[in-house]
């Protein structure tokens, strides 16, 4: 007990010289942090950490701009919708009346003579038979080849005795007619029976025949879809519209692949057949000239 006391005596004062010399070291960060404070009081910082009023004017500046621009937008907006509105409107200062006799005159003057038999030049008279004989060929041909790769269509239907395949014939020469006719009646609308469709120059040739073409493309949908309906009513399916029954999706489908083949098919074999007659044609300036006179 007594060795106790002994070491535990000279211990103490130990721990008092450890806290005195600890003393000073915590009243550093306490004068640091008065300096801190008394540099952030200090006019430099306090103008350092003042807003620029130069900032302010730009950051105004933006927010003034920012608030116009929806402005200019919303005027653009209503500006394209007033145009859209001119642009129906009707206008009040047009003849209604005399415009619309001027539609009579171009239908009795322009319309109905391309549909005459003057229509047809005096120089070939045949060639509207010579281009349904094209267009019959050219059925003939996609016949001979659907039948070949075994996908055949609903038109080429077996008629009469099936000996080597003429069963197939007569159907392919009826779609073929069907096929004429409505080129026949798109080239008379094209002005592709005047001279110039053939005679003229390579360029007015090829026009024409586009433009019967395109006449003719138009009725043949016409047409099609009149056969659709009308398959579609035999069947019981209701209107023809696609996604109605699998029934009525297969029978549009076929009609208009069926379709395409027809329109380029005859579209090919037409452009090359009036390509051959232009440049088969013996072309003679002085004639021409007297004709359009």
């Amino acid at each position: 007990l007594y060795l106790s006391s002994i070491l535990s005596a000279r211990s103490k004062p130990s721990l008092a010289r450890r806290g005195a010399r600890a003393r000073p070291t915590s009243s550093v960060p306490h004068t640091s942090t008065r300096r801190s404070m008394r540099a952030a009081t200090s006019p430099r910082v306090r103008a350092a950490l003042r807003p620029s009023t130069r900032l302010s004017r730009v950051r105004t500046s933006r927010a003034t701009h920012t608030r116009a621009e929806p402005s200019k937008s919303e005027e653009k907006a209503s500006k394209d919708a007033q145009d859209e509105d001119d642009a129906f409107a009707i206008d009040l200062s047009v003849d209604v009346e005399k415009e619309f006799k001027r539609g009579l005159e171009f239908g009795n003057t322009e319309v109905r003579a391309r549909f005459r038999p003057e229509a047809i030049s005096e120089v070939d008279r045949g060639l509207p038979i010579a281009d349904s004989l094209v267009a019959v060929s050219a059925q003939v041909l996609v016949a001979v080849a659907a039948l070949s790769a075994g996908n055949i269509p609903s038109w080429l239907a077996p008629i009469g005795p099936r000996w080597r395949g003429l069963a197939y014939l007569l159907p392919a020469i009826v779609h073929g007619a069907k096929l004429a006719s409505v080129w026949v009646v798109g080239g008379l609308a094209g002005k592709a029976y005047e001279r110039k469709a053939f005679d003229g120059t390579f360029r007015e040739a090829m026009r024409r025949t586009v433009s019967g073409g395109c006449f003719a493309v138009g009725l043949l949908i016409f047409i099609t879809q009149i056969e659709v309906a009308h398959k579609f009513h035999e069947l019981g399916l209701g209107d023809p519209v696609l996604e109605s029954s699998p029934e009525g999706d297969l029978v549009i489908n076929g009609a208009l692949s069926e379709l395409l083949v027809d329109i380029f098919s005859e579209a090919g074999a037409l452009l090359t057949w009036r390509a051959i007659r232009w440049n088969t044609s013996p072309t003679d300036p002085a004639s021409l000239l007297e004709e359009e006179e």
